[in-house]
């Protein structure tokens, strides 16, 4: 299993860095740590371009998106 680093999972999907983190806290994505360091499988990128990125305005898993933290 190749592994990859956010950045670059990020950069593959056309979202930004923190997007990827987002979905990786909500479950939506999966991610490992090795040595401090949080990485997506090759397998995961791919499972993901397939569907397409949930909650970036894709019309593949309408109504799905991820929930933000309210302020206040």
């Amino acid at each position: 299993m190749a592994l990859k680093s956010i950045q670059q999972a990020a950069n593959t999907w056309g979202v930004s860095v923190y997007t990827v983190r987002r979905l990786a806290a909500a479950g939506l994505v999966r991610t490992v740590t090795v040595a401090r360091r949080r990485l997506v499988s090759e397998n995961e990128i791919e499972r993901i371009m397939a569907r397409g990125v949930p909650g970036a305005g894709t019309d593949k898993e309408p109504g799905r998106s991820v929930p933000r933290k309210r302020r206040g």
